[in-house]
């Protein structure tokens, strides 16, 4: 290569080195965003563990007590039919000693009443009864629901230290990368970068398709286009990122 055309070489060299230190910037930036996400989403990753354990020793707690809830009950009504009966035989016994018609036909209503009262008595604790039979045969499936949500807690809890260690150690080996690419940018762009970094984070820069800014879809000018091209720092006029090249 001679003249004009090593020039040229050289010129898109140096071209593509800056766009893709750009590139690389951004996806540093991402990338470090990401890890540090994912940081913090461990104390909340835990607290849903936690939640969950809860949850589930709460179903098994209120299944408990529904049963125990049920057990009164049926013994309540049990107490309330041996009054009824026991009524009812009084009124009987009665019944033969009645002194006149209008007392017979008195205690026969009353103890109608009584034995319709024992037949809805006897329903209502049928009906008790089965539904402590149905709660109580779920209690080992709840049961199992809560020793499966303690051992994925403990098992959570046992991988977190290493977990957030490796996140930890990502981040800082994604700064280092960072920090060693920041340092190529030239003095007059680093002060803007740094700048614009500080206000925006990594929504500070934004690549450049089809002379469309990918941040904010908006179309930059034939001038920006060829600024880019000349290693010019370029800004988006809309969104104010630093505007690089694709790969």
């Amino acid at each position: 290569l001679r003249g004009p055309a090593v020039f040229l070489f050289l010129w898109r060299i140096v071209m593509s080195a800056s766009a893709a230190t750009l590139r690389e910037i951004h996806h540093l930036h991402r990338l470090a965003k990401d890890l540090q996400g994912r940081i913090n989403q461990q104390p909340l990753l835990l607290k849903a563990q936690q939640n969950a354990v809860a949850k589930q020793e709460d179903n098994l707690r209120q299944a408990q007590d529904t049963i125990k809830k049920l057990k009164v009950k049926t013994l309540e009504k049990e107490a309330s039919l041996k009054s009824v009966n026991q009524l009812i035989g009084k009124h009987e016994k009665q019944l033969n000693e009645a002194a006149s018609k209008k007392e017979y036909d008195a205690l026969k209503s009353e103890i109608a009443t009584g034995r319709d009262e024992v037949r809805k008595l006897e329903d209502e604790i049928l009906d008790t009864m089965a539904e402590t039979e149905d709660m109580t045969a779920r209690l080992p499936e709840l049961n199992k629901a809560v020793q499966t949500a303690k051992a994925e807690l403990a098992q959570f809890e046992k991988d977190s230290e290493s977990r957030l260690q490796d996140l930890n150690a990502q981040r800082q080996r994604t700064m280092s990368q960072l920090a060693e690419k920041e340092a190529g940018l030239g003095a007059d762009m680093k002060q803007q970068y740094d700048r614009l970094v500080r206000a925006q984070g990594e929504d500070a820069l934004a690549a450049v398709q089809g002379r469309i800014c990918m941040a904010c879809y908006t179309e930059i000018t034939a001038q920006q286009g060829n600024e880019l091209l000349s290693e010019k720092l370029v800004f988006c006029k809309s969104c104010g990122r630093i505007l690089y090249l694709p790969e």
